[in-house]
């Protein structure tokens, strides 16, 4: 599809194929992310007075590629490719596709089917993990990207994209970057849009960090049009009031994220493991919401 170019190991960008981050990131297993986006030639995202969702043009392509390193301490080490996710725009309508990598890196295949890779690194202690990751079904992506019964994309929001990434290749505000490259028209520069919080970074308050972590973790599915029951009344978006999400009345199921067990753990899709940084931010979160 053009995603790339030379050999597919070294997971480079074909041309006019553009590296993008989020300031937050969704826990995969800790797994790393290559996020890339491919516009039509001669178009460009439309800002629309909303720091969600630019209006993308058809033809869009958004992909994102799911690797460790062999060493956690070594970035030069071998990358273990798992899988790339793709949404497609055509004629206004997002389409949605996974694709498994072989085993020598040298291929990835379209499929329909869910499975488990076993992976095995060195994390940054030097400890060998072995993770069953879990390659989700088609069903199970459009279950994450669904509002409503409508395929949306879910981590290119303008406000998670207003920082500097510091990536190699965009040394500047990426949506700065953007416009610059006339690749985000409507607007002349980000001041204006807000910042998702790095619920990561402590130089923001533990309030701004758990809201954030919540949205980018779980709002996809807990919002109106979201994949949750009907009648279960939360909503997790940022842009919610507090007051509104539920946050608040529904705490003390914090269990659920420090649970594996299938059916009952949360998020339901997307981790094997439990999330230990984001458990302990989490739970020191809920603490705070009580004082």
């Amino acid at each position: 599809m053009g995603i790339y170019t030379g050999d597919l190991n070294n997971l480079t960008p074909d041309e006019d194929v553009y590296l993008y981050d989020i300031n937050s990131h969704l826990f995969t297993d800790y797994a790393h992310k290559q996020r890339l986006l491919r516009l039509p030639e001669g178009a460009a995202m439309q800002y629309d007075n909303s720091d969600l969702l630019p209006n993308f043009p058809d033809n869009t392509l958004i992909s994102k590629t799911y690797y460790y390193y062999e060493d956690e301490n070594n970035t030069a080490s071998n990358k273990i490719i798992i899988e790339t996710r793709v949404l497609i725009k055509t004629e206004g309508t997002w389409k949605i596709g996974n694709y498994k990598w072989n085993n020598d890196m040298t291929e990835a295949t379209y499929t329909d089917d869910g499975s488990i890779v076993l992976v095995t690194y060195l994390n940054t202690e030097g400890i060998t993990q072995n993770i069953d990751y879990e390659i989700p079904s088609n069903v199970d992506c459009i279950t994450c990207h669904n509002i409503y019964d409508i395929i949306i994309p879910i981590g290119p929001k303008l406000r998670n994209m207003n920082f500097n990434p510091n990536n190699g290749t965009v040394n500047i505000n990426q949506l700065q970057y953007f416009i610059n490259k006339g690749l985000l028209e409507g607007v002349s520069n980000p001041s204006g849009i807000s910042i998702l919080p790095d619920w990561e970074d402590d130089n923001f308050d533990i309030l701004e960090q758990g809201r954030a972590y919540i949205d980018i973790n779980c709002a996809h599915c807990h919002q109106p049009g979201g994949y949750t029951p009907t009648g279960f009344l939360l909503d997790f978006r940022l842009e919610i009031s507090f007051d509104d999400t539920g946050i608040y009345s529904r705490r003390g199921h914090e269990d659920r994220i420090q649970s594996n067990t299938a059916g009952y753990m949360m998020p339901k899709i997307g981790r094997t493991i439990v999330h230990s940084e984001g458990v302990e931010m989490l739970l020191e979160y809920l603490q705070a919401i009580e004082e």
